[in-house]
């Protein structure tokens, strides 16, 4: 083995190679297949275990089947790495994501254990930022008319949009359905609530049941909206993210720079460029001037100095915000 291939597969066991690296180690290993050895007989479960789910995590299209004659090449890679650095058994690196095949309906069951955010692609080209202490399940392929994948935890998805397959995400009481769109989803088992959480496009989030009925208990989402359903109660709650993110771009860097203006007109700029509900009950607002600068302040923190500046408060109610208060003096 030379030096060349003793750094990449030490980059191969800390999982920082890339995909075409990943080639050039299994096809060292197919050309370089090793007898057995009483230290390969002892080592080859538990290595290449590992090598299985190296290769599961880095291939999404396809179940990976593995010969002896790789594992036990593999064995010998390792093996030479960890010699090299002299290190014990317990000091091999596991990857962070690791996966099995089940032979249910989720098919790869893949988990992160480890304590970051993992990225995730799946065979349609949509991406998966998988939490830790999360799993999600999906089969070997996608049928044809849906994309199904099983939550189990928390997980953000970026999904590539496709009209004839419909994306689902399922949870344990809950499922959500896109086009193609990017969402996040918290669903941990035991955990009381279910919540989804919508960046960008259109989702659909609705209860699951045997009960076939001609409605279901959900709700369409859109940028910045949430719902939490509450596994008890079975009950749907929609919201306001914590942290509403800008859904229609700034025209001007000085977008809210604002001398003199109508407190009505900058309200009606915060309403356009998140793309919530602001409702101004009454003519509270009439002859109310706001000046400030509220550019790189988050919505809320912007929300805040204008209804302090014109004396008014805002209420959340579900995915919309109402103003009222005294107002300006004439």
């Amino acid at each position: 083995m030379t030096d060349n291939y003793e750094k990449l597969i030490e980059k191969y066991i800390a999982g920082e190679t890339t995909a075409e690296e990943d080639l050039r180690i299994e096809q060292y290993l197919k050309d370089n297949p090793a007898d057995d050895s009483e230290v390969l007989l002892s080592e080859k479960e538990e290595i290449g275990q590992r090598i299985r789910q190296k290769l599961l995590a880095n291939t999404t299209r396809k179940p990976v089947r593995i010969g002896w004659w790789t594992a036990v090449a593999a064995s010998v890679a390792l093996l030479a790495v960890v010699f090299w650095y002299n290190a014990p058994k317990e000091a091999v690196y596991f990857p962070a994501l690791s996966a099995i095949w089940n032979n249910d309906d989720e098919g790869f069951a893949v988990s992160n254990t480890s304590h970051k955010p993992q990225r995730l692609t799946l065979e349609d080209g949509s991406v998966v930022i998988l939490q830790p202490n999360s799993r999600i399940g999906y089969p070997e392929h996608f049928g044809e008319r849906k994309r199904m994948v099983y939550l189990h935890g928390e997980a953000f998805f970026q999904v590539k949009r496709d009209v004839t397959k419909p994306f689902i995400v399922s949870t344990e009481n809950l499922a959500t359905q896109v086009l193609g769109t990017s969402f996040n989803v918290k669903s941990y088992d035991g955990a009381g609530s279910i919540e989804v959480q919508v960046a960008t496009g259109r989702v659909s989030v609705y209860e699951t049941s045997d009960n076939k009925t001609a409605s279901k208990n959900g709700f369409i989402l859109t940028p910045n909206q949430k719902v939490v359903f509450d596994k008890d109660s079975r009950k749907m709650e929609l919201g306001i993210v914590k942290k509403p993110v800008i859904v229609k771009p700034a025209e001007s860097a000085a977008q809210f720079e604002f001398a003199e203006t109508p407190a009505a007109d900058v309200l009606a700029l915060l309403e356009k460029t998140y793309g919530i509900d602001i409702v101004v009950e009454g003519d509270v607002l009439r002859n109310c001037l706001f000046t400030g600068d509220l550019n790189e302040l988050p919505m809320f923190d912007q929300l805040d100095l204008i209804c302090k500046a014109v004396n008014v408060e805002y209420e959340r109610r579900g995915a919309s915000l109402f103003i009222s208060g005294e107002g300006c003096a004439n």
